[in-house]
């Protein structure tokens, strides 16, 4: 008899468009749902080389891996054949394979299908927010997750201990001085502003850095590896 394998109880998948925000929070999310729920997750991710930007133990070169609890596997165009999870995310309108779709409808009850969207204040968000969308041919239904800032939008991703660990680093001297070699600089005096910039690119950066550049408070501004790099 072939052998049986228990599928995962989260579907997560993932397209890496730019600026690593989608599988940052598609990582992140399934960290939260595997360490504080117990819950066994899936990743499928579309490019681990960025991926490994992220998370340092992701091997590239390895299609199924296994990392902090979570099975991680490429994304490739030859999609194999696997039996869904109870629960499934198309991150970001990824646009899952159509294969994996039809195997979803074969599910007796079929998973819950989720489009998890982007972070907005708009007020459009609340409207949108759980709507359902039948297939129009399947016997499946997708949801829509549109997080946001009020009560009839979605939540945020926040950790149990998150609000514990920031006032930890608010308080301690050390760890400020740990995370600047982490970063690999010297701390900053205690008068400098410090910035976190992280965006596309925008003309209006420049005008910015030229205004911090003559401003009587020092500055630093921290930018991470992103399409704004560059200017």
């Amino acid at each position: 008899m072939p052998l049986v394998v228990k599928p995962p109880d989260w579907d997560i998948f993932c397209t890496v468009v730019d600026n690593y925000g989608d599988i940052g929070v598609c990582w992140r999310l399934a960290r939260q749902l595997a360490a504080e729920h117990g819950l066994s997750v899936r990743l499928w991710v579309d490019d681990l080389p960025s991926f490994q930007a992220l998370c340092p133990q992701i091997d590239p070169q390895q299609s199924i891996q296994t990392i902090e609890g979570i099975a991680v596997r490429h994304w490739s165009v030859d999609f194999p054949e696997i039996v869904p999870a109870k629960v499934v995310i198309e991150a970001f309108a990824c646009h899952i394979p159509e294969s994996f779709i039809a195997a979803m409808a074969l599910c007796q009850p079929p998973p819950v299908w989720i489009n998890l969207e982007y972070l907005s204040a708009e007020d459009w968000v609340a409207g949108c927010h759980m709507l359902s969308s039948p297939h129009p041919r399947l016997a499946l239904t997708k949801y829509f997750f549109f997080p946001g800032f009020k009560p009839c939008t979605g939540g945020l991703l926040r950790e149990s201990d998150l609000f514990n660990r920031r006032q930890a680093f608010e308080t301690s001297p050390q760890l400020h001085k740990q995370f600047w070699h982490q970063v690999g600089f010297v701390p900053c005096p205690p008068d400098t502003l410090v910035v976190s910039l992280f965006a596309y690119e925008n003309p209006a950066i420049v005008e910015l850095l030229r205004v911090w550049e003559n401003a009587e408070t020092p500055v630093c501004c921290l930018v991470p590896i992103s399409r704004a790099l560059a200017q």
